[in-house]
C-alpha cells in the first residue's frame, strides 16, 4: 500500500513538473519567434483596422437612424441619405484617421518596449500561450516604471493604448509601479499577462524558468502553480 501511494505522489509530482516545462517550452517558442520590428508594423496596421472598423461601424449607425422609415426597398433614396449623412458628417474622418495612426506609429516606434505575452486559462488549473497573430502587449517603462505607454493586444489584433498602466481603483494605480519595480530589479526573463486571471490587479514573470504571480493590489507573490490551485481562495481573502 505505502508502495503505491509512493508510486502515486511521484507521478502527480511529475506530472506537475511537466505541465510547468510544458507552458515554460511555450513562452520560449513564442520569443524565440518574435520579429520585433514585423511585430510593431503589425500592430499598426491592427490600429489602423480598428480605425477604419469603428468608422464604419458609426457610418452605419448615422444611416440606420436617419433613414428609418424608409422603404428597405428604395435603395436610391436610402442611398442619397447615407451619401448627405457621410458629406456632413465623416467627410473628414479619413484623414483624422490618418493622422491618428501616424501619431500611434511614432508613439509606438520612438522607443524600446518589453514584450508582455498574453496568457489564456487552458482549464482552472493550467496556462496556455496565446498564439493569436498578436499575442504580445507592448510596455514602454520609463526609469521608474511608471511606464509613458501600453499596448494591449486581444484575440490577436489591436486592443487599446493609454500612456499608464489601466487602473479602476485608487490602490491598483498606487501599487502598479512599485510592483514593476520590484519585478524588475529580479531581471526577470520574461514579463507575461493574463486577463482571465484578476484582469489588471495580476501580472506574471519568469525568473530561472519559473513562473509567478504577482498581485499588484495585495503586493503578494506565488508560485504559479500555488496559485492556480488555491486561486479561489485566494481571491476570496
Amino acid at each position: 500500500m505505502k508502495r503505491i501511494n509512493l508510486i502515486f505522489i511521484i507521478s502527480c509530482l511529475f506530472l506537475s513538473i511537466s505541465k510547468a516545462q510544458t507552458l515554460i517550452e511555450q513562452v520560449e517558442r513564442a520569443y524565440s519567434a518574435l520579429d520585433s520590428a514585423s511585430y510593431i508594423d503589425n500592430i499598426v496596421l491592427s490600429y489602423a483596422k480598428s480605425l477604419e472598423k469603428e468608422h464604419e461601424e458609426t457610418f452605419k449607425s448615422f444611416v440606420d437612424i436617419c433613414s428609418s422609415g424608409v422603404d428597405s426597398s428604395d435603395v436610391v433614396q436610402k442611398q442619397h441619405i447615407a451619401n448627405s449623412i457621410y458629406l456632413r458628417y465623416f467627410k473628414d474622418d479619413k484623414t483624422w484617421n490618418e493622422q491618428e495612426v501616424k501619431k500611434f506609429a511614432n508613439e509606438v516606434r520612438a522607443g524600446t518596449p518589453l514584450y508582455v505575452l498574453n496568457l489564456k486559462l487552458k482549464d482552472k488549473q493550467t496556462l496556455q500561450v496565446d498564439t493569436g497573430r498578436l499575442a504580445f502587449n507592448l510596455f514602454y517603462f520609463d526609469k521608474r516604471c511608471k511606464g509613458r505607454l501600453y499596448v494591449y493586444c486581444y484575440d490577436g489584433k489591436y486592443g487599446w493604448h493609454e500612456d499608464g498602466y489601466r487602473t479602476f481603483s485608487r490602490p491598483l494605480g498606487r501599487n502598479a509601479p512599485k510592483v514593476f519595480r520590484k519585478i524588475m530589479r529580479k531581471h526577470p526573463k520574461y514579463l507575461l499577462f493574463c486577463p482571465e486571471l484578476e484582469g489588471m490587479n495580476t501580472i506574471l514573470y519568469v525568473i530561472n524558468n519559473e513562473v509567478f504571480v504577482y498581485r499588484i493590489v495585495e503586493m503578494e507573490k506565488y508560485k504559479l502553480d500555488d496559485y492556480m490551485k488555491n486561486r479561489t481562495a485566494i481571491r476570496n481573502s
